[in-house]
């Protein structure tokens, strides 16, 4: 069954893209607030915002059992009209990570995708001024000078990246006179 996609919403467009042999992966989320145009952002990918049935290259989903079952849905449907499977980033509920029940459900979703990962829960996203800044950039700042939970998003969404086949991110280019690293983390931290 085939979906045609939708022109009332256009895609939101992510200024860093992804490097991988010319073609800009493509993000959509199973429902909204489930971490769509974060994982875009940090991966320079396509924001499709809500999935309308239209082909993309990543799901994202909510570590909740409603959440993993409409990504489940959209996963099929995907692979059905394209012949290609869909990458599933599901976002952690909280820092405790995925329960069992959850982490049963991932494993069930693991033959209707090319892979399953799970990104962590950031805390601080909640409360900065700017979260898509901070995830814009954390392919730009060396792992080992990131925050403890962003490093793990941004590992997360390396591996992510990985699956998907691209081999190197495009970064912004550093403010002169300063290095990068402090440029970026002066407003992590």
């Amino acid at each position: 069954m085939a979906f045609e996609p939708s022109s009332a919403f256009p895609p939101r467009e992510v200024p860093v893209p992804i490097a991988d042999y010319g073609v800009r992966r493509s993000v959509a989320g199973v429902a909204g607030g489930v971490g769509t145009s974060t994982l875009a952002a940090a991966m320079g990918a396509r924001d499709r915002g809500v999935f309308v049935g239209r082909a993309v290259d990543v799901l994202v989903c909510r570590a909740t059992g409603d959440s993993l079952i409409r990504a489940g849905h959209a996963a099929q449907l995907i692979t059905q009209s394209t012949g290609r499977k869909p990458v599933v980033a599901v976002t952690a509920a909280d820092a405790s990570g995925p329960s069992r029940p959850v982490t049963a459900r991932l494993r069930l979703l693991e033959p209707h995708t090319a892979a399953v990962v799970v990104l962590p829960f950031i805390r601080r996203w909640r409360d900065v001024t700017a979260p898509l800044e901070e995830a814009r950039a954390l392919f730009a700042v060396p792992r080992t000078d990131l925050p403890r939970p962003l490093r793990r998003y941004a590992v997360a969404a390396q591996s992510l990246v990985a699956v998907l086949g691209g081999h190197a991110v495009a970064t912004p280019t550093p403010p002169v006179g300063r290095s990068m690293s402090r440029h970026i983390l002066g407003r992590m931290r």
